[in-house]
């Protein structure tokens, strides 16, 4: 599969503060990819790199396996849109501003008109084609800029915080939009989001940010806490884990290595914990599971696991791991 973006030894920082490091890593196009991470993780500064609205301090960038220069160029620029979590729009009307896009998009005029009332159909927005954006709502906002960003139809969509002050059946109609978007050749979307839940649902790579850094894939159960001794305490659960450092904040466990069972096993592993399943996705030759237990687990199974247990939504189950399946930093 193609990269949409390649990005190889990226460094950037603010006031001598590095805020984002990245030694190697690839997004895929024709695909929708979610970036995880908590607030000030570098999900923003991520997304800006991407869209070239922002310079890294060092390092390079490929754009479908091509090196781009800084600023960008306009054959460039006009593959990629990008939506900010709190996007801008001049005064006047939904319709002018986006007609002032395709025109700074070098769009033939002859072209507006259609696609303009097609990027506001798209986006449920074609009600609000004469108002005047100062008046408009903070979801139709955002409606209204993902309208004009997919208007000039771009091959990368960018956006932050997507679906921040959308109810829930505009949510839902997002949701359609963007996976029908990646279902057109070529297409590639790029979004971050706090929904875990609703991250892994739309997308097919999963990229997670930790203080400016890239996680380790398989370390999805990341929680915040504080470590007595070998015990670490989240706000809901106390896990037990081998380390033997002096303190530590977050913990990390491998959801490969979590066993899931219909009844309580009896068993040397210490961690043992008692939840509801909420999700399940099948991901190629293995199922994804999400159990709350007082604290969200992700856990990877097989298809013969599922069937075997008989699993599906709501059932309660019980979750085993060993203690040093707890990495601690």
């Amino acid at each position: 599969m193609t990269n949409a973006y390649h990005l190889h030894n990226i460094k950037v920082s603010l006031k001598q503060k590095e805020i984002l490091s990245i030694d190697d890593l690839a997004i895929k196009a024709n695909q929708c990819t979610a970036l995880f991470g908590g607030n000030g993780a570098g999900k923003s500064t991520l997304l800006r790199l991407l869209a070239f609205t922002h310079q890294a301090s060092q390092g390079e960038i490929l754009l479908f396996n091509e090196a781009v220069t800084w600023p960008l160029k306009p054959k460039y620029r006009k593959r990629i849109a990008f939506v900010e979590q709190q996007p801008f729009l001049l005064e006047g009307t939904v319709y002018d501003n986006i007609k002032l896009a395709l025109s700074l998009q070098q769009v033939r005029t002859s072209q507006h008109k259609m696609l303009i009332e097609q990027a506001l159909e798209q986006t449920h927005t074609g009600h609000l084609s004469k108002q005047n954006t100062q008046t408009l709502s903070g979801g139709e906002l955002k409606r209204v800029a993902i309208a004009r960003a997919i208007a000039y139809q771009p091959d990368i969509l960018l956006l932050d915080e997507p679906f921040s002050h959308l109810d829930h059946d505009h949510i839902d109609l997002l949701e359609q939009q963007l996976q029908s978007f990646c279902q057109q050749t070529g297409k590639t979307v790029v979004l971050s989001t706090h929904d875990h839940l609703q991250g892994m649902a739309l997308s097919q790579q999963i990229i997670t940010l930790r203080s400016g850094k890239v996680s380790p894939p398989l370390f999805d159960n990341i929680f915040n806490g504080r470590l007595e001794g070998q015990n670490f305490f989240t706000d809901k659960l106390c896990i037990h884990t081998t380390s033997k450092l002096p303190q530590a904040q977050h913990i990390a466990i491998d959801p490969r290595q979590i066993i899931i069972s219909n009844e309580p096993l009896q068993s040397s592993m210490q961690n043992s914990f008692s939840g509801h399943i909420i999700f399940i996705t099948e991901q190629s030759t293995t199922v994804r599971l999400i159990i709350d237990c007082g604290e969200r687990f992700h856990v990877t199974i097989s298809l013969e696991s599922i069937n075997t247990l008989k699993l599906q939504l709501g059932n309660q189950v019980y979750l085993s791991f060993k203690a040093s399946a707890v990495s601690v930093f």
